[in-house]
């Protein structure tokens, strides 16, 4: 495999004007936007619409970033199309588009909101996923991942974002068959196998530290841009930055097993501002030894030491959005929810789409007192 190209920035702040240049040099190792869009193409933008939250919260793709990138893709000729698919049934249409910024965003610049509602079969090693089908109908697909840590999969950029081309509740079917974190790694792996996007600009000017992806994450200003062919190693590079070794996400080490990219960050060529990855000391996710356990082998110890959602109640409002979200029906929805533990896999989709960061990771008293804890 050749030698993939990272290619970073310093961006400080969400300003358009400086985010338009700092889009414009992060490419520009690349080969610049036309080395990608040709006149007539139909290029599909991809950022993390995760949930309908304040943007200072840094759970989406900035609207600044998509504008940018979107400005640059017409200039070429090329035809815009923005889509996402949250992280449950419980947020779509208007609502998620208008407070993530890309109503405004497609007014401005003339670009098609592309609901992810009808879906492609595929199958990958007997596996089902359906695939939104705006996926399969663009010419080019543009990863816009946002840097955040992740409790489960510990963190979430470039590969994880493309979780969101399964639409709405059949992100639970995946859930449910891959439970663990060896298993929802593999399915990451396949969805990367499916939709493979032509490039990926990551916003890093305001991310996440501690229990990202959603509301329960703390924001973080780490004050670049990056930006690859290979999301892979873009990935490798942004978590080795962070303070991840070599091997500790799972799904990047998945993904170059199989080809689909380089996960080894001293295999990667850095181009641009290498200042900008100095990101300091972050409040990171644990990675576990019980991670690597396969669930055949350790389903009781998984069942002991695997994270479970703990409510906040005081941050509660009854919403009911956790329970709309749960791949296992294991949630009654109430102020404050009530939690069938028993039933409970541990995904924390339900911590992902609380719009108050009222429910938290949380581990039981055996792996308290056998030091696991978080």
């Amino acid at each position: 495999m050749n030698e993939p190209v990272v290619s970073v920035v310093s961006c400080d702040a969400y300003d358009a004007d400086g985010v338009r240049r700092a889009v414009e040099a992060v490419l520009a190792p690349l080969g610049g936007i036309r080395r990608f869009v040709r006149p007539g193409m139909r290029v599909l933008l991809k950022p993390n619409l995760l949930a309908a939250v304040d943007l200072d919260r840094a759970v989406t793709t900035h609207p600044t970033v998509v504008r940018a990138v979107a400005e640059l893709v017409a200039e070429a000729g090329g035809e815009v199309w923005i889509g996402d698919s949250p992280a449950g049934p419980v947020e779509t249409g208007r609502r998620v588009w208008r407070k993530t910024g890309m109503v405004d965003v497609a007014s401005r610049i003339g670009a098609r909101l592309v609901p992810f509602e009808g879906v492609e079969w595929k199958r990958v090693d007997g596996n089902d996923y359906f695939i939104a089908r705006p996926v399969f109908e663009a010419d080019l697909v543009i990863d816009l991942p946002k840097l955040k840590t992740h409790v489960l999969t510990l963190y979430t950029g470039a590969v994880k974002n493309l979780f969101g081309t399964i639409p709405g509740t059949r992100k639970r079917e995946v859930h449910l068959r891959a439970p663990g974190i060896q298993d929802f790694s593999r399915a990451l792996a396949d969805v990367l196998a499916l939709v493979r996007p032509g490039l990926t600009l990551m916003d890093g000017v305001w991310g996440q530290e501690g229990d990202g992806p959603g509301t329960g994450g703390t924001p973080h200003r780490y004050g670049c841009l990056a930006a690859s062919t290979d999301p892979v190693a873009l990935d490798a590079v942004i978590t080795h930055a962070m303070g991840y070794r070599s091997g500790e996400v799972l799904h990047l080490v998945e993904a170059e097993k199989r080809g689909l990219g380089v996960a080894n960050p001293q295999a990667v060529r850095v181009e641009g501002d290498r200042k900008a990855l100095d990101f300091g000391q972050l409040d990171l996710p644990r990675a576990r030894w019980y991670f690597r356990i396969p669930a055949w082998m350790g389903a009781p110890l998984h069942r002991a030491v695997r994270l479970r959602p703990r409510v906040v109640t005081a941050r509660c409002v009854g919403c009911g959005r956790c329970a709309e979200v749960c791949p296992q029906d294991a949630i009654e929805a109430g102020k404050p929810p009530h939690f069938d533990l028993d039933r409970c896999i541990g995904c924390l989709c339900c911590g992902e789409v609380c719009p108050e960061g009222a429910i938290e990771p949380h581990r039981g008293i055996l792996a308290r007192l056998i030091g696991i804890g978080y």
